[in-house]
């Protein structure tokens, strides 16, 4: 479990852009991270730890970020959605 946590949290320093997907990652790996350092308590669980946390956090901040500029009215959603359907 240990060796699919630092997986997860690998593939998930890369998704963090995606803020929804992760936050999934980051919690299903700092659940596998977690349950294999109680039972293991060696260093890949704590890798898979350190990585979800550091991904969960830059998730976290990049959803908080995303937010206050749609509420506050940085960022116009509709516009952003004129301008995809353009390229198409």
């Amino acid at each position: 479990m240990a060796r699919n946590s630092v997986k997860i949290g690998i593939v998930m320093l890369i998704l963090w852009i995606i803020p929804f997907i992760g936050l999934m990652l980051a919690v299903a790996g700092l659940v596998l991270g977690i349950v294999s350092y109680g039972n293991l308590k060696n260093d890949m669980a704590r890798a898979g730890i350190f990585l979800n946390s550091l991904g969960f956090g830059m998730s976290l901040l990049n959803l908080s970020v995303s937010l206050y500029l749609v509420l506050s009215g940085e960022v116009d959603i509709s516009s952003l959605i004129e301008q995809l359907n353009q390229l198409e």
